[in-house]
């Protein structure tokens, strides 16, 4: 049999492993919603304990292909042995978190990191004491202290809940839980500006990886907005607004080359009157990060598909040329922006990335 995924699932096996995995993906959202919020994280990364044991118990113990699952960790080869540290970390942490007199929490040496546009705290992972780690009675458990010394212990947390996610896509991708809009569940991660760490569990560490992956991605968002055309260093972008229901939390910018790409894969751009038909509503929402614009109605009484992409003299509904060239050019290494700056923007637009978790 010619092995498609790491581990073959069945049919009926598929949807109570998604909703599972759902629940790892909503923690790890929660966790980081928590850190701008300033709230207890003990308990939101101990909600993320015991969410992503879940999956791992029922690919062990109930899979039909359990079997190819376990030799993973003994074989320790696929999908990589730090991968399969992590979860054996995790499982680690849970089991003390559940069997143990002591509180799992993120340790309290954390950095927080923000200005303006709001703090975030980026906690590592906590020692177990070896008082606790002593009252463990399985020795199973007890072994995999070791896991998590060296694949969790002083890492940062969300880091290794991402690997936990990839790690169970890479496992078999039938089982991410994904929304309407066939995004991730929970995802992508709200962009805390000059912070390049990654926001989605499908995202490339690695810069140019990245802006490879998000320009060959759907963008994000139920529509764009499309407000007029400029040019710059002889390229034409479209410009405008995306929204996601009837709120715009981000402008856009993209070539007329990638609008295209994005049109043959299904996004969905349109061209409107978006100055006659929005209300700035910024004072609702302190946590954005730019400028909240809502429609007073639904966006198809006022909009529709655009159908000439490209014209031969650059246009804007407003007299506002060189604002737009400003949001174009934020995105562009040329105009002297670092490559993880510049990344950032893009990425926090075409992922639609400054929505707060509420909406």
């Amino acid at each position: 049999m010619i092995r498609v995924h790491l581990v073959e699932l069945t049919s009926a096996e598929i949807p109570p492993l998604r909703e599972a995995m759902g629940d790892v993906q909503v923690a790890v959202a929660t966790y980081y919603a928590e850190t701008a919020r300033g709230g207890d994280l003990g308990i939101a990364v101990r909600g993320f304990l015991a969410s992503a044991q879940v999956v791992n118990d029922l690919l062990t113990n109930q899979a039909t292909d359990a079997a190819a699952y376990k030799a993973l960790f003994v074989q320790r080869t696929a999908p990589s042995p730090a991968a399969l540290e992590v979860i054996d970390g995790v499982k680690y942490a849970r089991n003390v978190a559940q069997q143990v007199l002591h509180i799992v929490r993120p340790s309290d040496d954390t950095v927080l990191i923000g200005g303006q546009l709001g703090l975030r705290i980026y906690a590592v992972w906590d020692k177990v004491p070896q008082a606790a780690h002593n009252q463990l009675t399985n020795r199973r458990t007890q072994a995999l202290k070791a896991c998590y010394d060296s694949a969790l212990l002083g890492r940062e947390v969300v880091r290794t809940m991402m690997d936990t996610l990839r790690f169970y896509q890479a496992v078999n991708p039938a089982i991410v839980h994904r929304d309407a809009r066939g995004e991730w569940t929970g995802f992508p991660l709200m962009s805390q500006p000059g912070v390049p760490d990654p926001l989605h569990p499908e995202e490339p560490a690695e810069l140019e990886a990245a802006w490879n992956w998000l320009d060959g991605r759907i963008p994000n968002g139920d529509a764009r907005v499309v407000c007029c055309q400029v040019t710059s260093a002889g390229v034409r972008y479209l410009c405008g607004f995306t929204f996601i229901r009837r709120h715009s939390f981000t402008p856009f910018a993209e070539t007329v080359r990638q609008v295209e790409r994005d049109l043959a894969s299904g996004a969905s751009y349109l061209h409107g009157d978006v100055w006659a038909n929005v209300d700035d509503v910024t004072r609702l929402f302190p946590h954005a990060q730019g400028t909240v614009w809502f429609s007073r109605s639904e966006l198809d009484s006022w909009a529709s598909p655009i159908t000439q992409l490209e014209r031969e003299a650059d246009w804007c509904l407003r007299d506002d040329t060189e604002a737009w060239l400003s949001v174009v050019r934020t995105e562009q290494l040329n105009a002297g922006f670092p490559l993880p700056v510049a990344y950032g923007v893009r990425r926090a637009r075409r992922l639609n990335a400054c929505v707060p978790p509420s909406v």
